[in-house]
């Protein structure tokens, strides 16, 4: 009988080992396997999203007793809603003392004025001006530099949406220092822009339940004839934040809110300082097609 002679073995070189022919087999599969690895570009990118996102700029601020994050953003110019965004934080979540923020943009750390409640002659002085929706004239507004008739970058956000019922000016021989909106019971209202709580209550007066936001540059925004208030006195609100609910509480012949803008303390006509309408856009555009 002849011995078989077993299947030639080839050597490899670069480590010596001896494969059989299927082995090699079994090697190349292995090593293409490997090399499709190394190249895939889903693989490629799974490992870029593996890598821990860049850190990012600007200044961690350390919260002192009596610093609100309104006053906080007024003081580094950064919107309430992005330090929010940046730092994880809930609508109205207080500060705690020795919190860390994040100041996206903000190269050094500044000073803070803390949040401090109005004086006892500041509440009187508020609630008096809240006694009445109609009120004598007010003295004239600072000289500011003329408005755009038509506003497609407004200073504020509509607190709701509807009708102007009675506007801002002369009414029943007094003057009205607001606007009506109308709207149906429990509509909800949201803040015109950034600010503060500085009065959230019953008036004394014909405008029944109120809350009054403070704003930077000496702005405040009155809501009144309210169903119901959820904000509370000192906590920070964002632009779009939902701080109550429309009512005809007290001396009010429907459901609507009185809005007022105010500029130390001189009422304004809010339209001034909202977004236009469609209503004033048709208007605008046809006045501009007449001859």
């Amino acid at each position: 009988m002849i011995a078989k002679t077993p299947p030639a073995r080839r050597r490899i070189p670069a480590c010596g080992i001896d494969l059989p022919p299927l082995g090699r087999i079994w090697l190349c599969l292995f090593l293409l396997i490997l090399l499709g690895l190394i190249t895939d570009p889903a693989a490629s990118a799974a490992r870029k999203r593996a890598k821990p996102p860049p850190k990012p700029k600007g200044v961690t601020h350390v919260v002192v007793r009596g610093e609100t994050l309104f006053r906080i953003s007024q003081a580094y110019q950064v919107k309430v809603a992005i330090l929010m965004e940046a730092n994880r934080l809930k609508p109205s979540t207080p500060l705690r003392v020795g919190q860390r923020l994040l100041i996206p943009g903000a190269t050094v750390v500044k000073k803070v004025d803390p949040f401090r409640p109005l004086t006892k002659e500041d509440r009187e002085t508020l609630e008096r001006s809240l006694s009445e929706e109609v009120t004598a004239p007010p003295p004239p507004p600072p000289v500011e530099p003329p408005r755009p008739r038509v506003k497609t970058d407004a200073d504020l956000l509509w607190p709701i949406q509807g009708p102007i019922n009675s506007p801002f000016g002369p009414r029943w021989g007094k003057f009205h220092a607001g606007i009506d909106i109308g709207s149906p019971n429990y509509q909800e209202v949201i803040a015109a822009a950034d600010g503060e709580v500085i009065y959230a209550n019953e008036t004394r007066g014909a405008l029944g339940k109120a809350v009054v936001l403070q704003h930077d540059r000496g702005l405040r925004t009155v809501y009144a004839h309210l169903s119901i208030i959820i904000a509370r006195e000192g906590d920070t609100v964002r632009q779009g934040q939902p701080i109550c609910g429309v009512g005809d509480t007290v001396r009010a012949t429907g459901p609507h809110l009185h809005f007022e803008v105010r500029r130390n303390g001189i009422a304004l006509n809010p339209e001034d300082y909202l977004p236009a309408t469609i209503d004033e856009l048709v208007r605008d555009l046809s006045q501009r097609r007449q001859p």
